[in-house]
């Protein structure tokens, strides 16, 4: 059994020794018989589309030339804010040998916090067009051209309401700045192929390119001014303030946000029209401030509803809500319920599109503004006042609860009381306030009527084919829901404090 057992052992080793050899011996005989460089063809000698090459080159180079020359105007803007930290001793802290040092004042800090935006040279002067929220609250800036010069900067202007800002390179100017072109954006339409340029996540001097998605787009309700072009080109964080730009390298507008959910880009990012940032631009430089002009009214969009109970041809226009007394828009005899539709020669396709047109005005030059009043076209003059100089006229308000949730007896949906005076001392309603108490709601209603709020007063009310009527008590409320019909379109006029405005519907 010894002898077998040796050699069963020998011949194991034998087989360990031999196989490692072979598995490791095999890919060096390959080695030594490697092909000749060049003598294997990869690919396939031609591409797989014919394309011509007189159609296809231009679109090829059209970013090419759109880089070269437009990327050197836009700058790295750095803003530097100096914040102060506060240290305090350890409460709780005590010296082992008993030597506590007594009270101290707190030991101060400054903490330097530096961002990064974009911005625009649009002049040789040194000025430079960028974002209001990029440098607000800035104690320095530094502006870094794409050639890595840095030059310092201060604001020349800051307006939050459109989320503009102009700044300026102090010291010496270099003469060699590369001026941006400034385009059209009026002309600007949807499908355009455009390039947005800046510094995302502080890769400087990127270029990405998409098309204007849409036109006029209101996002939110942070800035009173907005008419942003929306696009697909990518937009992240470091791109505000930069530049949107055409095919032929024409500045349209200056990249302000995006929507998102994760903070990235997700296809969807808005840009300032380049039109209404000049106008705002050009204010700052030249008057140290924005000059607006100012009706004083309050206007909704006009829902479907709303167009079919006033009998309109469309949805266009902005519907006048509220006319406070002495303001230009009652001097000139706008009337609640007016559908706006034209200011001079400009169509005003929604609410939003006549807050930016009035803007636009110049102060106390008067102008023509057309309006549907009981189907019938009427033109106003309106000298708008100019809005730095005026003062709001509504005074502070308080938060009403939500009427109950019940079951309402009439058709719309609504229950309401006759305002006596001791309703109107209980909810603060002002005295020149006439009309009906919202006291309830059905639990049904999901429309805009859940926005109404207990204390909320019904004025007047309308529906298609009919002239408006006031609601002077519980009664007369009553009677005009009694003959509402399915299907019918209802408007009403609601006071809230010293704001009016509109609530429409359609009878379920």
């Amino acid at each position: 059994m010894v002898p077998q057992t040796i050699y069963l052992h020998r011949l194991l080793q034998l087989v360990f020794i031999i196989v490692p050899s072979m598995l490791f011996c095999a890919p060096q005989a390959q080695q030594n018989n490697r092909p000749a460089r060049g003598s294997i063809a990869f690919g396939v000698e031609k591409p797989p589309v014919e394309i011509d090459s007189q159609v296809i080159e231009p679109f090829r180079q059209a970013f090419v030339k759109v880089a070269q020359k437009v990327v050197p105007s836009v700058v790295s803007v750095i803003p530097t804010r100096i914040d102060t930290v506060l240290f305090y001793r350890n409460p709780f802290y005590r010296d082992p040998f008993g030597f506590d040092a007594p009270e101290e004042e707190p030991r101060q800090q400054k903490r330097r916090i530096q961002g990064l935006g974009s911005g625009v040279i649009v002049s040789k002067n040194g000025y430079i067009l960028t974002n209001y929220h990029v440098v607000a609250g800035a104690e320095e800036i530094e502006i870094q051209l794409s050639d890595n010069r840095v030059f310092p900067g201060i604001i020349a202007g800051l307006d939050s309401l459109s989320d503009v800002a102009v700044i300026k390179i102090t010291g010496n100017v270099p003469s060699d700045l590369p001026v941006a072109f400034l385009g059209n954006s009026e002309k600007l339409q949807v499908g355009e192929w455009v390039g947005a340029i800046g510094n995302p996540f502080s890769l400087t001097s990127t270029i990405t390119c998409g098309i204007v998605s849409a036109l006029g787009r209101r996002v939110g309700a942070e800035l009173t001014y907005q008419n942003f072009i929306q696009t697909d080109a990518a937009i992240n964080p470091g791109n505000s303030g930069g530049a949107l730009v055409t095919v032929d390298g024409a500045v349209i507008g200056i990249n302000t946000l995006i929507f998102s959910e994760t903070g990235g880009f997700m296809g969807i990012g808005f840009a300032i029209p380049v039109n209404m940032a000049r106008k705002v631009m050009e204010d700052l430089i030249y008057e140290g401030r924005v000059i607006r002009g100012y009706a004083g009214i309050s206007v909704q969009e006009v829902t479907q509803q709303i167009q079919k109970a006033l009998n309109l041809e469309s949805t266009q226009g902005a519907l006048v809500v509220d006319v406070p007394p002495g303001q230009p828009a009652a001097k000139a005899g706008f009337l609640t319920g007016d559908v706006i539709i034209a200011v001079g020669e400009k169509k005003v396709e929604n609410a939003n599109d006549l807050t930016n047109i009035i803007a636009s005005l110049k102060p106390e030059k008067e102008v023509s503004v057309t309006v549907i009043r009981n189907g019938k076209k009427v033109v106003l003059k309106l000298k708008p006042a100019d809005r730095a100089s005026e003062q709001t006229t509504e005074g502070p308000s308080r938060q009403q609860p939500h009427p109950q949730r019940s079951d309402v007896e009439n058709k719309t949906g609504i229950g309401v009381q006759t305002l006596t005076d001791d309703i109107r001392t209980q909810l603060n309603i002002p005295a020149n306030v006439r009309g009906v108490v919202v006291s309830s709601i059905s639990p049904e209603v999901t429309d805009s009527r859940a926005m109404l709020r207990r204390g909320d007063v019904i004025v007047r009310v309308k529906t298609e084919q009919k002239q408006w009527q006031s609601i002077p008590d519980e009664r007369a409320y009553s009677n005009f829901a009694k003959g509402l019909k399915k299907g019918q379109a209802v408007i009403l006029q609601v006071q809230r404090q010293q704001r009016s405005f509109i609530v429409s519907f359609e009878v379920q």
